[in-house]
């Protein structure tokens, strides 16, 4: 499958306010009758989610709507896009729709997001 990268018009990354980072659990415990709980991992990897906005104008959004919607499926298929905390290019997806408010001509898209 080709790779699908983040729409260059776009802004890459996600707004500081209302930011937040969520690393998935990676730790099975389980209780013993005696002594300490075991711990184990559960994945060699794990994803963490994000959540966050950017701000658009008018062309911006129908860009964005148009990539969400035609190239990456409805937010089903994988794209590149730069992590919001190291700043690399890494693999994410959707995990919801995003949400769209308008103010002034602008346009606020909340982004729940999957780093892969």
């Amino acid at each position: 499958m080709a790779i699908i990268y983040w729409p260059e018009i776009l802004p890459n990354g996600l707004l500081a306010d209302g930011f937040s980072k969520q690393p998935q659990s990676n730790v099975i415990r389980t209780n013993m009758d005696a002594g300490p709980n075991k711990a184990r991992r559960r994945y060699t990897a794990v994803s963490i989610k994000y959540s966050g906005k950017q701000i658009f104008d008018k062309l911006e959004l129908d860009v964005f709507e148009q990539f969400y919607h035609n190239v990456i499926a409805d937010g089903v298929l994988r794209f590149m896009f730069k992590d919001p905390v190291s700043e690399e290019e890494a693999e994410f997806r959707f995990t919801a729709e995003p949400v769209t408010s308008e103010a002034d001509g602008f346009y606020a898209v909340s982004m729940q997001l999957e780093r892969l």
